[in-house]
């Protein structure tokens, strides 16, 4: 298995938000059943390469905060699903987090969804910097997330995912097929690790409350852009 491009990262992990009523804490996913949103993932020149669907399927309120578990569907170009499962999104004593299978968008794993593959991931923090809109950021710790894939049936086609280094960066709007949003930018370090090879780069995410992710772009080490995803619909 030969990785010689980093693609979409949607991005760690899979993120969008709601502002839950009965905590103090910003939901970046969708939080009511049948909520559904599409990311499209392209190559950097603009060429669609895979979409991405995530539906949330459960919503469960607890005194300390709410958990969502979500459907997501991962298609070519073409709509043919490559791969699909579930994920899950918690805000806990004030602090929203989200499992990592949103990165099964990295090229890595792009080349092992055809097979049975098993993913096993962390789960990341996506702090709240509008909560202090006078210093956004100010203070805020960013998790480090690692994400393994392995098929099963054959040990040597693995690979591990490494997103770290998560830095917060400013608070902008972004423009999408699907509206404007008003964003956390954060930055961060990546690795791709294979027995063939290690691949080194960078990214950038923007998420917002009751979306979650509405953009993301990966670099090389090279500051070439590599591949990119944008938010294109949402679905009430």
């Amino acid at each position: 298995m030969k990785i010689r491009n980093l693609m979409v990262a949607a991005t760690l992990l899979v993120t969008a938000g709601a502002m839950a009523q009965n905590q103090d804490c910003a939901f970046f996913f969708p939080n009511q059943e049948g909520e559904q949103i599409t990311r499209n993932c392209y190559t950097a020149d603009g060429k669609l390469t895979n979409i991405l669907v995530y539906r949330v399927d459960q919503a469960y309120e607890y005194p300390s905060g709410m958990e969502v578990v979500a459907n997501y569907t991962f298609a070519d170009a073409a709509g043919k699903t490559l791969n699909s499962g579930q994920m899950v999104a918690r805000c806990s004593d004030g602090n929203f987090s989200m499992s990592m299978g949103d990165v099964a968008t990295f090229p890595t794993a792009l080349n092992m969804m055809n097979a049975d593959v098993y993913m096993m991931g962390d789960l990341m923090n996506y702090p709240d910097a509008f909560s202090n809109p006078m210093n956004p950021g100010d203070d805020d710790e960013f998790d480090d997330g690692t994400l393994r894939l392995y098929q099963k049936g054959n040990k040597n086609n693995r690979a591990e995912i490494s997103v770290f280094d998560r830095e917060f960066v400013t608070t902008e709007t972004v423009n999408t097929p699907a509206g404007a949003f008003y964003c956390t930018k954060v930055k961060y370090e990546m690795n791709i690790w294979t027995p063939k090879e290690t691949i080194k780069g960078y990214g950038y995410e923007w998420y917002a409350p009751n979306i979650g992710i509405v953009r993301s772009e990966q670099y090389n080490n090279k500051k070439e852009l590599q591949s990119y995803s944008v938010l294109e619909r949402i679905k009430k």
